[in-house]
């Protein structure tokens, strides 16, 4: 065969006559091929596990291994529900526990000694010493146990017939366990020391005011105030005034008012400054409610104004008498009378304080 008959690339063969199947190139068809033939590729082993891991001994993971002495001293300041809760925990703790639960119900015991109505002893003053006596002995014997409020109490009893040395020797013992009353109490005693020790007052008013505590607020606030055992800063003052007053604390509901009255240390506004002087006057202070009759007074409102008086003057306000006698000039028996009615039943408002 010559050059010029042939052809490249040479002519494909026809397809056979009445073939219903269609040729597919070999180069495609092998293409198919390759890609259906991949295969996924096998998933890599799984990790060995890792070995239990073991805490070291004394890491504290178990509480079983606590020092008794430990626990015992973290929970000297708890109630005796939570002391009771934390001695379901295991049995070492039931048992460390043990002198806590002990004295829990030995302070139970002195509380309703002391506080109860009914006393089984002769009746009178000498019936009322003698049970003073015993809870004071109950007191004492809860807190060799360990108990920092049976400590409080004990103290308590002891400033109260004198006793202020040993009266502060509690207070200190419940204040190192942590007891917010206790570092108060303690605070208010160098206080009034003979001389009075006030930097060592504002060290002890400062963790218990921290905690919580609406009395060491309020004498915290006095020290700032007036610059006893501390630099004198109002705006610290105002500070602690006002959460001893959102706490329940009726003087810092005044001091409130009044720094808000001033500008000292807040912002001047007359009307927070209305509201908490009205809701200390609620609560019994003798001076807000004389300071609200005369309000009253000026605002035209004599029945009540002469109400709010009689009020302070029942309290002691001595300034209140005098303008209570004004008043009762100008009102009339009636007037008088539905105001001195309204004073038998009017009742201070009873607000839950945080200790």
């Amino acid at each position: 065969m010559d050059a010029a008959s042939r052809t490249w690339p040479p002519p494909n063969p026809s397809p056979a006559p009445f073939s219903s199947r269609l040729r597919v190139s070999s180069d495609s068809h092998r293409r198919r091929r390759r890609r259906h033939s991949k295969k996924s590729k096998p998933e890599p082993p799984p990790p060995p596990p890792a070995p239990p891991k073991t805490a070291p001994a004394g890491s504290g993971s178990d509480f079983a291994d606590l020092p008794q002495e430990l626990l015992h001293k973290a929970l000297s300041a708890s109630g005796a529900a939570d002391v009771s809760a934390a001695s379901r925990a295991c049995r070492a703790w039931r048992d460390a526990l043990q002198p806590l639960r002990e004295a829990a119900a030995l302070h139970a015991h002195g509380r309703r000694l002391k506080h109860g109505p009914a006393v089984p002893a002769p009746c009178g003053v000498e019936g009322r010493d003698v049970a003073r006596r015993s809870a004071l002995g109950m007191f004492q014997r809860a807190a060799r146990l360990g108990s920092a409020a049976a400590m409080v109490d004990a103290g308590l009893l002891c400033w109260e017939e004198g006793q202020r040395e040993e009266a502060m020797g509690y207070y200190r013992r419940a204040a190192e366990l942590g007891h917010p009353v206790g570092m108060c109490n303690l605070g208010v005693s160098y206080l009034e020391a003979d001389p009075p020790e006030a930097e060592e007052a504002v060290r002890w008013f400062y963790p218990a005011a921290s905690a919580g505590n609406v009395r060491a607020q309020y004498n915290l606030g006095l020290c700032l105030q007036n610059g006893k055992g501390i630099k004198r800063n109002q705006r610290e003052a105002a500070k602690w005034y006002l959460r001893a007053a959102e706490g329940g604390n009726v003087r810092a509901m005044y001091n409130v008012s009044l720094c808000y009255c001033l500008g000292e240390g807040f912002t001047q506004d007359h009307v927070r400054a209305k509201k908490w002087l009205q809701l200390a006057a609620d609560c019994g202070h003798k001076k807000a409610l004389y300071e609200c009759g005369l309000k009253l007074c000026a605002a035209g409102d004599k029945i009540r104004s002469f109400m709010y008086l009689e009020l302070a003057t029942r309290r002691g306000e001595a300034a209140a008498s005098h303008m209570r006698d004004v008043m009762l000039e100008s009102l009339s028996p009636m007037n008088t009378q539905l105001a001195l009615s309204e004073a038998d039943k009017w009742r201070p408002k009873a607000l839950y304080t945080r200790r």
